[in-house]
């Protein structure tokens, strides 16, 4: 029988399947399988031409991308743990990486002694006298921003550094973090000597220049205990031993880079273009005199006057002021000559504490006509005689008045006292006037019902004064300072828990759901104190509460007492870049319940200020280490000089604003100052006196991070004064 040829598969599909008169079963069966392989051979078709082409070009563009990046090797930053890194007030995630370059040592033919370290990175041609391979690197300018103090103007492109050019912002991030801390001098060189390594041209070669082994051990030194107060260490591929160090060679004459080498070397900062530092780097020339430490050493700002710097001088100290801070109302210079001649007010008007004029008639009238109602201050004194007896004096139109005792009550002694911020009057008396004709301010006719917020506004001018008597007044300040609840104890240098009842001013700001936020301290029955920062971008008073008799902020006491926040008042001159005017005041929504755990410390005399080697007392829950305590913490610090405090600052100002405080010798070893909680000391009588509140720098005070800084209370006491005055008297 003749046999039909042999069909490909789809043609014996395609014949089988074709229409037939006549089906019968195992035709139909056919037909069925027939359909199934021709769909597996359409598949099969799909995958060869279409996914597996596709395929090849992502394995092509794969191989491609690895042998682009195949000698980079990723060095990350490692801490501890996962936790932030916080600098300045800014927190930097683990995210930050830092990518080193790495080449093949194999490819490295070099005539230097076989025991001497070739650093990781270095390429073929960078170590000075190996002339056996050419490099085909060039120099080109550096133009980075942040490293414009180098000593030198090229580098090496393609850039031959630490690393990898789209990494070079997060690179230098991390050295601006540490200059902002100050923890060595020339820690921004380092970065940037690294970043951008000097380009040194020997003949037809070129190399780059990279740090000696020396710069190196000091930026660690200078900065590892800094990065390990936030649980971080040096970087492992920035160890010092994979770089050498100038003594090395002695046939070359530079094989590294330190600023030791560049001290006095006016020609490398390009004649009269640029500014060479005390510390042999170099600026820009027009960065001189600009207010601002460019050089890292403060030697570019040094010996500029006032007028170079386009600032107001100091007659007295030659201090030099912004034209801003000038007529203020806030005296910067020490005899207050930045505030005087201000404005030329006419012979019947007076001037406000902000410069304005005001007529003399209103003064003291009850009612605010200056902008910072300074034409209601101080209208109610006491004028002390010969006899030291204190008579109640009013001032009116800017003259002083006798109070006429006709209808007086004792209520209105309280007010009086109250309005003068010296607590309840001890004793109301009578005293008959013997001179021809004073001047009387006598009671209004229906004082009860003019519901008056001071003394003044009860007052009239122009009646007679029938008993011809005036007031005389003992008033007797709030107690304050004192501490019933606190037991006897031995002195001790260091820090440690603090028992409760030791401390009954100290309280706790908080703001829901983050509970304990700063520290604060009591001044009266109804106001706080507490630092500026505490309250940035949460001014809403409604967010805050204060809890005050507080030991454990774990578990409260039954001598707690918790009261909401009524008012929020920054100090204007507040400023987040210096952390100058760093002072805040916080009035409560209702008076505390006085006990021996919740009672108000002392403020000092606006003359009185802390002597250099005084010891006062730090408080409040902060940092020990890594962790926060739940208790209470107190240290003794002692008090430091302003002009030494500034030698630890390089990038910060110390201001007559500020106290410095701490152990040179680390004693004070947990930093355990919040911010905003108080720095006392105790005066004779056993009565303790606010004379700081915690800002900032640390308690610590290691010879990296420097002294503890707080805001200085004497300074602020009487703008403390006048703002709780106008809240209470004036505004309320």
């Amino acid at each position: 029988m003749k046999q039909s040829p042999a069909l490909a598969p789809e043609e014996r599909c395609r014949r089988a399947g074709s229409p037939k008169p006549v089906l019968r079963a195992d035709d139909n069966n056919m037909g069925n399988g027939c359909s199934q392989k021709l769909a597996t051979a359409n598949l099969l078709r799909f995958l060869l031409l279409v996914l597996i082409p596709c395929i090849c070009a992502l394995v092509l563009l794969l191989v491609i991308l690895l042998s682009y990046v195949g000698t980079l090797q990723k060095v990350y930053f490692k801490s501890n743990g996962s936790e932030p890194l916080v600098t300045d007030g800014e927190i930097q995630g683990s995210d930050v990486i830092l990518t080193n370059t790495i080449y093949n040592q194999s490819t490295v033919v070099s005539t230097a002694h076989p025991d001497q370290h070739v650093p990781a990175w270095t390429t073929d041609a960078s170590l000075p006298g190996d002339q056996s391979h050419r490099n085909t690197s060039a120099c080109m300018n550096i133009t980075h921003s942040q490293c414009q103090m180098l000593p030198y103007h090229a580098t090496l492109t393609p850039l031959l550094s630490v690393v990898r050019n789209m990494e070079m912002e997060k690179f230098l991030k991390f050295f601006t973090y540490l200059h902002r801390l100050s923890c060595y001098q020339h820690i921004m060189l380092f970065g940037c000597t690294l970043a951008f390594p000097e380009c040194i041209i020997d003949g037809d070669d070129s190399h780059g220049l990279l740090p000696c082994r020396s710069f190196c051990e000091a930026a660690k030194e200078g900065c590892e205990s800094v990065l390990g107060m936030v649980n971080y260490s040096w970087p492992d591929f920035l160890r010092c031993s994979q770089f050498r160090n100038q003594t090395e060679s002695s046939n070359v004459s530079r094989i590294c880079f330190s600023p030791q080498q560049e001290n006095g070397k006016q020609l490398l900062c390009g004649r009269g273009e640029n500014f060479l530092c005390a510390s042999g780097i170099c600026i820009p020339g027009k960065l001189q005199c600009n207010g601002y430490n460019d050089c890292d050493d403060w030697s570019d700002e040094a010996h500029c006057s006032c007028k170079e710097r386009d600032l107001w001088e100091c007659p007295s100290n030659k201090q030099c002021l912004k034209h801003t801070v000038i007529c203020d109302g806030f005296p910067d210079c020490p005899d207050y000559m930045d505030e005087k001649n201000c404005s030329f007010c006419q012979d019947d008007e007076l001037e406000c504490a902000n410069h304005a004029c005001v007529s003399r008639d209103l003064w003291c009238d009850g009612e605010a006509d200056c902008s910072d109602s300074s034409d209601e201050w101080d209208c109610v004194t006491l004028s002390i005689n010969v006899n030291s007896s204190s008579f109640l004096m009013v001032h009116r139109a800017a003259t002083e008045h006798h109070v006429c005792a006709d209808g007086w009550q004792e209520i209105l002694s309280q007010l009086a006292c109250k309005q003068m911020g010296l607590g309840e009057p001890s004793v109301t008396k009578l005293i008959q006037e013997q001179e021809k004709e004073p001047r009387w301010l006598t009671l209004h006719s229906n004082w009860e019902s003019l519901n008056g917020t001071t003394l003044h506004e009860l007052l009239v001018n122009g009646q007679s004064c029938e008993s011809r008597s005036k007031i005389s007044l003992l008033c007797t300040k709030q107690d304050c300072g004192r501490r019933p609840a606190a037991r006897m104890n031995k002195r001790i240098l260091g820090g440690r828990t603090s028992r409760p009842g030791r401390w009954p001013w100290q309280c706790s700001l908080q703001s829901e759901p983050s509970g304990h936020i700063c520290g604060c301290v009591l001044i009266a029955k109804k106001w706080v104190l507490t630092v500026a920062h505490c309250f940035e971008g949460r001014e809403n008073a409604a967010v805050w509460k204060v809890v005050l008799g507080i030991n454990n902020l774990d578990h409260p006491s039954v001598f707690m007492q918790t009261r909401f926040v009524k008012t929020i008042i920054l100090h204007p001159r507040y400023s987040r870049a210096v952390v100058d005017y760093d002072i805040s005041i916080v009035e409560l929504s209702e008076d505390i319940s006085e006990t021996g755990y919740v009672r108000p410390v002392c403020l000092p005399n606006p003359e009185q200020w802390l002597e250099p080697d005084t010891y006062c007392y730090i408080t409040g829950w902060g940092h020990m280490g890594n962790k926060m305590p739940f208790k209470l913490q107190e240290g003794e610090v002692r008090i430091i000089s302003l002009e030494h405090c500034q030698s630890y600052f390089d990038m910060k100002t110390i201001t007559t604003r500020m106290i410095c405080a701490g152990y040179e010798s680390g004693t004070v070893d947990s930093c355990m100052g919040d911010s905003g909680g108080p720095l006392v000391c105790e005066k004779p009588g056993g009565r303790w006196t606010l004379f700081g509140l915690t800002s900032w720098g640390s308690v610590c005070f290691s010879k990296v991070l420097g002294p503890g800084v707080y805001s200085n209370v004497s300074y602020f006491v009487e703008w403390i004064k006048r703002q709780i005055y106008i809240q209470t008297f004036l505004l309320n």
